[in-house]
């Protein structure tokens, strides 16, 4: 942690500055991190909250329906592969509004798919809370808080258009190239997670130095 630390170098030291294999560490090791700290409270409160069946406050869904080495794209890893912990508020005030915008735009019955308009619309409210989360713990750093926003906002316009190449990958039956380029988008994507984490301060806020 001695790498993030302002004070060792006499000036910021961002996630961009350090070695890539110390890159790759830090991005698995924010990874298991925040895996195994959501797993932990959604356990200890599934716990607490279990005498109250059949009460709807002892519902505690599973928050990871899929193994990480079974997904095989961006799509795959934000709609089973991470935690479900917001999945509500996003359904209501993100993916439900994005689907009525999509329908208003182009005409589409209610019984038309509208993945671009529940995508975007998922991903926008994300974006929104990420970036106030980040704002309140940084300080109010506003610049801090375009980047939350700007990572979500751009997930949300990968998955479109990865599903785009993967239409196109599969009228031309070349199947086999959706896995490797769905894990080297994933990987990229985790990277630029554990990046913004850095470049916050979050990783220094939990490890509280």
């Amino acid at each position: 942690m001695s790498d993030l630390d302002p004070e060792s170098f006499g000036q910021t030291k961002s996630f961009d500055d350090l070695a890539f294999p110390k890159q790759l560490l830090l991005t698995a090791a924010l990874g298991g991190f925040l895996m195994t700290a959501f797993s932990l409270g959604h356990s200890i409160f599934a716990i607490m909250l279990a005498p109250l069946k059949p009460h709807p406050l002892s519902y505690f869904p599973p928050l990871y329906t899929t193994r990480v080495w079974d997904l095989t794209s961006m799509r795959d890893f934000w709609s089973y592969g991470w935690h479900r912990l917001f999945s509500r508020l996003f359904l209501v005030y993100g993916v439900w509004p994005g689907e009525w915008v999509e329908r208003k735009l182009t005409g589409k019955g209610s019984d038309q798919p509208t993945d671009v308009g529940k995508v975007l619309g998922g991903f926008a409210i994300s974006a929104l809370v990420h970036s106030f989360a980040a704002y309140t713990v940084v300080g109010g750093v506003v610049g801090d808080a375009l980047g939350e926003a700007e990572f979500f906002t751009l997930c949300g316009v990968a998955i479109i258009a990865e599903e785009m190449v993967k239409r196109l990958v599969m009228n031309r039956r070349r199947r086999n190239m959706r896995v490797s380029g769905g894990k080297q988008a994933m990987g990229l994507n985790r990277w630029h997670f554990a990046r913004g984490w850095v470049k916050a301060g979050l990783v220094r806020e939990m490890s509280g130095m």
